[in-house]
C-alpha cells in the first residue's frame, strides 16, 4: 500500500492479493498510477481506470471513492501478453479514463 497526496488530496494504491505477491518492486507500479489520479480525481463518476506503462504493460483497477480515495490495482497485463497494435491499448486506456 501506498499513501500520497495528489493536488493536495490524499490518495491510498493498494495492489490486490496476487499482485503483492507477484510483483516484488512497487514503485513503478505506485508510479504509473499516480500518474494518472489527477486525471481521475476531477471526475467522481469514474470507477475504474488504465495505465498503458511503457515497462510494465497495461495497469488496470478500480477507484473506491470515501474520505481518501483508493485506487485499487487488480490487474497487470504484461506487454508480452498484450496482441494488437498500439492504437487497440491506447483506446482501452483512453475508454478507462474517461
Amino acid at each position: 500500500m501506498y499513501r500520497t497526496y495528489v493536488n493536495e488530496q490524499e490518495i491510498i494504491i493498494k495492489l490486490s492479493t496476487k499482485l503483492q505477491r507477484d510483483v516484488h518492486d512497487r514503485v513503478p507500479v505506485y508510479e504509473a498510477v499516480k500518474s494518472v489520479a489527477p486525471r481521475v480525481l476531477i471526475h467522481p463518476q469514474q470507477i475504474s481506470f488504465a495505465v498503458n506503462d511503457a515497462n510494465l504493460g497495461l495497469i488496470i483497477g478500480e477507484v473506491q471513492r470515501g474520505a481518501i480515495t483508493v485506487f485499487a490495482v487488480e490487474h497487470i497485463i504484461q506487454k508480452s501478453h498484450i496482441f494488437g497494435d498500439k492504437y487497440v491499448i491506447e483506446e482501452i486506456e483512453r475508454e478507462a479514463n474517461s
